[in-house]
């Protein structure tokens, strides 16, 4: 990256790619991850979220 940023946001990161985008995009993040970098992630596919979160926040509607 070009920049140094504390917090990344992602919204949605793998919506609408092939298996090998998203393995690619799961990788970027978990290199993130291990230099240290904190990232929010909104998704709905929970498999994802699991394979990449340190802390899953799940919205229920009432």
């Amino acid at each position: 990256m070009m920049i140094n940023p504390e917090i990344i946001g992602y919204d949605e990161p793998t919506s609408a790619l092939d298996p090998a985008l998203r393995l690619e995009v799961e990788k970027l993040i978990l290199q993130n991850r291990e230099m240290g970098m904190t990232q929010i992630v909104v998704t709905h596919d929970l498999q994802f979220a699991e394979n990449i979160a340190d802390s899953i926040l799940k919205v229920i509607p009432k």
